[in-house]
């Protein structure tokens, strides 16, 4: 059986999610992700992997995508559709098919799109929200239209089967918990000298590394992060932050803050490859997710919390979405937006390493039994096996 996988824009990290379901399904299916793409190439972090059958789209103009839409339509081939996020471009394309070539489809929610535009809306002004509410109408195939992601869940009903990601999402829209696994066997800390990856970059081992892995965004807390380091009198103590992308306003405005805050405590790294990322998380004597709480992250669970879990590392995070859950037992977990807190759980960390490793261990031993690869092929096998034909 072949699976066609809808993603809604190759060129961004919403392919990340797209890119984990296609690796497992792959053990037991011919798999193919299309979509539009509406930056210059496909993602940079997963290009690499040559094993992933692509098919993109430019998207060019500004009307233009609704006649490539149909173009893109008409290379979706698989027996069975499953599309990434409730949107026009990956859900509404599948439902398309569905009504006019009777393809089954199958709708992939990982995290709560509207609670995102909430929070985009709500710093408009009242005539700004008149033209984004305008713009949205016009530009339907935009991710960031509010009419997009109203219709699009709305019709999340109409599909065939739904996987979400976490606990809020199940409670909303039903269906199969898919968890942003990760491949533990690839994901080893044995299989990496942290000491020896620390002179490839340039960090001393003398170093008590605190690492946040992943692109920065306001509702991801990194300035709490910044605060919390500032806050602990160890000059030995840096924070090294992976994921920078340099042509983002954001992670610019970071980066400045990040210089005058930490000075040389501060070290920087852009996006990364998948296969690269254990290479930097080796490095690393504590992770952080320091998620604020907010519209956004209610309904999102950090992938990266997983990468952490299954390179055996001691972890810091918030109270926020299914953090707590899934570190019940193997993690440190603080209050959102709370600096102070935040650096004494840092430092606690840091300081007692036996508690440390321990913390690590059982992490890795959480991840390999419930959060692997080898434990999310068997829920989507299940759920796939009932669209085989006999």
């Amino acid at each position: 059986m072949k699976i066609s996988l809808l993603t809604t824009n190759l060129s961004g990290n919403s392919l990340g999610r797209t890119y984990l379901l296609a690796k497992i399904l792959q053990r037991n299916y011919e798999v193919e992700i299309i979509g539009p793409i509406f930056g210059d190439k496909i993602w940079s972090p997963v290009v690499n992997d040559k094993s992933i059958t692509y098919k993109p789209f430019k998207f060019n103009g500004r009307l233009q995508p609704y006649l490539q839409i149909r173009k893109l339509a008409k290379e979706i081939d698989g027996d069975v559709i499953y599309a990434s996020k409730p949107f026009f471009t990956s859900f509404g394309l599948g439902l398309l098919k569905k009504l006019f070539n009777d393809k089954k489809v199958i709708l992939d929610i990982d995290d709560w799109q509207m609670g995102f535009i909430k929070d985009y809306y709500r710093r408009f002004s009242f005539v700004y929200r008149l033209i984004f509410l305008t713009s949205s109408a016009l530009f339907l195939y935009r991710n960031t239209s509010i009419w997009n992601v109203w219709l699009c869940e709305k019709l999340a009903p109409l599909a065939d089967d739904i996987t979400v990601s976490n606990r809020f999402l199940h409670n909303k829209f039903g269906g199969t918990i898919i968890w942003h696994a990760r491949n533990t066997d690839a994901f080893n800390s044995l299989r990496f000298d942290g000491n020896l990856l620390r002179e490839k970059y340039g960090i001393p081992n003398k170093k008590k590394v605190v690492m946040f892995f992943g692109t920065p965004r306001p509702h991801k807390g990194i300035e709490d992060l910044i605060k919390a380091v500032s806050l602990i009198e160890d000059s030995d103590v840096v924070l090294v932050i992976v994921g920078i992308d340099e042509s983002d306003q954001y992670s610019k405005i970071l980066f400045k803050t990040m210089g005058q805050e930490l000075g040389q405590r501060f070290i920087g790294f852009g996006l990364q490859p998948f296969e690269s990322v254990p290479n930097f998380l080796a490095m690393a004597d504590v992770v952080v997710i320091p998620q604020r709480k907010s519209a956004s992250t209610v309904g999102q669970t950090p992938a990266k919390v997983f990468d952490a879990m299954a390179m055996e590392k001691p972890i810091v995070a918030t109270s926020v979405s299914d953090l707590p859950e899934i570190l019940n037992g193997c993690g440190w977990i603080v209050e959102p937006e709370n600096p102070i807190q935040l650096a004494e759980s840092i430092q606690y960390a840091l300081n007692n390493k036996k508690d440390a490793e321990e913390m690590g261990w059982k992490a890795r031993q959480k991840c390999v039994e419930k959060y692997s690869w080898d434990a999310m092929e068997c829920s989507l096998s299940t759920l796939f096996k009932k669209y085989e034909t006999p």
